[in-house]
């Protein structure tokens, strides 16, 4: 009797393992081999910007782009990717009218991830403030290619006048409820780009302080005189921080500290270093906060 007891036992165990094992095999054809995904190529920035500043030589301009790919274990490959583009028909910008593309044609170099492309913009073929596209896309690839394959650069040709470009912040001054933040000076630090949308409307690409990301607009007469807006080119009130943007023709009386009487206008040069002197701010429930900067172009 002890024997058939024991002989049940083993049995019993014997099958508790092979379930187990079983468990374990079909768990293991549930797992994902993350190193053995595809390799996808495509362009390492697909949405950009360049201002074109028109000049009476129409010299050609230069923009270069990367090519890269994704996947399998997330490092370099040991081997070559090339990489094919091609001007997409979805392109408004005409190769050979408004940009050239030499060369179509690249090798991502084994041991790394980054190849760098480039075309001409030909800016004989550009109208200031008429604003277009280029669209590229990867035709082939030694790799598999992205879904997303294209690079859209959007060309802004600009008039000679134009405050479109990339600032660097000489002064840089916040109050909270009237009081001054001393953190701003370094919040505030750095760099601002500054984007055309008509000949005389801009756009501020970044919120002041340190609310990045939060967009504003200005205008700009004849007489270099800034006029903060209201409302974004769609007709939306414009929120900073969540809360009612404030300017000086709007809010005088909650810009007490914001240089309103001083500043609002920009300084022309001859060398394309103008100045920007500007002051804006938003309305909290406790009380106003208020922005001064001072801009001077370096690109």
């Amino acid at each position: 009797m002890r024997n058939i007891l024991n002989k049940s036992r083993v049995a019993g165990l014997v099958m508790l393992v092979l379930a187990f094992s079983s468990c374990d095999a079909i768990l293991d054809q549930d797992k994902t081999d993350f190193g053995n995904g595809p390799v996808l190529t495509s362009f390492a920035k697909p949405v950009n910007v360049v201002n074109i500043v028109k000049d009476v030589a129409n010299t050609p301009v230069k923009y270069e782009f990367d090519l890269t790919y994704n996947g399998g274990k997330g490092l370099p490959l040991d081997k070559d990717v090339t990489v094919v583009i091609a001007t997409s028909p979805k392109s408004v910008a005409k190769e050979g009218v408004e940009f050239s593309l030499p060369v179509k044609s690249f090798t991502i170099p084994a041991g790394t991830k980054t190849a760098k492309g480039s075309l001409s913009i030909l800016t004989g073929g550009l109208v200031p403030f008429v604003f277009k596209d280029i669209v590229l896309e990867i035709k082939e690839s030694s790799e598999s290619v992205a879904e997303l394959n294209t690079i859209t650069i959007t060309v802004k040709a600009l008039g000679a006048n134009s405050l479109a470009g990339t600032y660097e912040i000489i002064t840089g001054s916040y109050w909270r409820i009237g009081v001054p933040q001393a953190s701003f000076a370094a919040t505030g630090g750095g760099k601002r780009v500054i984007e055309a949308i008509s000949e005389t409307l801009y756009k501020h690409t970044e919120y002041v302080g340190s609310f990045a990301g939060q967009p504003w607009y200005f205008s700009v007469d004849d007489a270099n005189k800034i006029t903060v807006s209201l409302q974004d080119p769609s007709g939306a009130n414009i929120k900073l921080n969540n809360q009612p943007i404030i300017t000086c023709e709007s809010n005088a009386g909650n810009m007490t500290n914001a240089k309103c009487g001083t500043s609002n206008f920009v300084t022309r040069t001859n060398d394309r270093k103008d100045v920007i002197n500007v002051s804006v701010g938003y309305l909290s429930p406790d009380g106003p906060r208020e922005f001064y900067e001072v801009l001077r172009r370096i690109e």
